[in-house]
């Protein structure tokens, strides 16, 4: 499937309840904006240990969804920018800064269909994180428009769910099993993410995504080949929400649930 019908695809599913979702999970707007302030830093700790101070830096948070990284960011004092592919994640996005007292810019669009007259470039840091690649069909591309907006020496956070748990193992009689295969590459159907949050929402049907996993071999190899530099390379344990619900006890703290790259633009 071409990139543009699998985005239209992806588009319909993040434009059919995406607020509503939000509003079930963190609150309204301005009541997730009272947690973001009290303590900006928590849900950036992972980012912000390695960037110093970012008072005045550049962010751009790609597919950055209902924006609390992003507000998160300009709280501490960096100038920010989304891009992502759903108007309902940009109303609560934009709704939650205002609440926040933070300006944040918010782009709706496809990653590799960014218009002209709002192209962006010359970021010090970009973000990509947790289930976002697999709605791409190839990912130099993606890596491209990573490496033109960074401005010389500017980092890449590419932080996502591990290969080997979203392609390879999966839960079967309270065990985890290798009932996958790693190096399948076909496109799949899939509830959109936030469906669980609108259980009892009626009023939205239950639209899908189609999407596209790949091997931390074929990240690595992609982000080589259009010339970003990687410098760290990490696998996490202990993030018990990355695994499925009935996963055993434990085994978070065996198998890497996340990993999170660090790649420079020299």
């Amino acid at each position: 499937m071409k990139q543009s019908e699998l985005s239209k695809i992806n588009r319909e599913g993040w434009n059919n309840g995406a607020y509503q979702a939000w509003v079930n999970r963190h609150g309204l707007p301005q009541e997730y904006a009272i947690t973001l302030i009290e303590d900006p830093k928590r849900k950036v700790s992972e980012y912000i240990k390695h960037m110093g101070d970012i008072k005045g830096k550049k962010i751009a948070n790609l597919l950055g969804s209902k924006g609390n990284k992003a507000v998160s960011f300009a709280l501490l004092g960096a100038e920010v920018t989304v891009v992502d592919i759903s108007k309902e994640n940009r109303k609560y996005a934009l709704e939650l800064a205002e609440s926040a007292g933070v300006n944040i810019h918010y782009i709706v669009s496809d990653l590799l269909e960014i218009p002209v007259e709002k192209e962006i470039e010359d970021f010090d840091f970009v973000i990509l994180e947790v289930g976002v690649l697999h709605y791409f069909v190839e990912l130099e591309p993606v890596f491209k428009v990573v490496r033109n907006i960074l401005k010389r020496g500017g980092t890449l956070f590419l932080r996502d769910y591990h290969p080997m748990l979203s392609k390879l193992l999966k839960v079967e009689d309270t065990k985890m099993v290798a009932a996958g295969d790693y190096f399948d590459n076909s496109e799949i159907e899939v509830d959109v993410a936030f469906r669980k949050l609108l259980e009892n929402e009626s009023e939205h049907q239950s639209t899908k995504n189609r999407i596209r996993r790949w091997t931390l071999g074929e990240i690595i190899t992609a982000l080589a080949t259009v010339e970003l530099s990687i410098i760290h390379l990490k696998e996490e344990s202990g993030i018990r929400w990355a695994f499925p619900p009935d996963a055993p006890e434990g085994i978070e703290n065996k198998l890497p649930g996340l990993f999170t790259i660090i790649a420079k633009k020299r």
